[in-house]
């Protein structure tokens, strides 16, 4: 299954919610759903002063402005960080038809600010 398929896999009226998600995990674990917003938080087992632990390592996090522009941050955590890494910021902007570009991405790596 690709996951990153140029061709639409739900309904795109206008209607719709604005986001989408399809997860993969291990054998046989498939979800997918649209929504009005996404949180993800991707974790991975590491060692903390000699002890084996969960950390969430990625979170991805989707949204809509009050302007009506979309938002994907992807930030990273690291338990030696002070605080978390945005590593992309993806915006689109749908119901501005004077927009000339389908996505802007931001992939500067910042510590987390407003998109824009």
């Amino acid at each position: 299954m690709l996951l990153n398929s140029a061709q639409p896999s739900f309904a795109t009226s206008p209607h719709d919610n604005p986001f989408k998600i399809r997860c993969k995990a291990g054998d046989g674990n498939r979800f997918g759903v649209q929504t009005d917003s996404i949180t993800v938080t991707v974790g991975q087992r590491v060692l903390k002063e000699g002890t084996s632990e969960m950390w969430d390592s990625v979170g991805v996090y989707a949204k809509q402005t009050p302007e009506g522009d979309l938002i994907v941050e992807v930030l990273v955590f690291n338990p030696n960080w002070d605080e978390p890494l945005r590593i992309a910021c993806i915006r689109s902007r749908p119901a501005d038809r004077s927009c000339l570009t389908p996505l802007l991405c931001g992939l500067e790596h910042v510590t987390p600010r407003p998109c824009g």
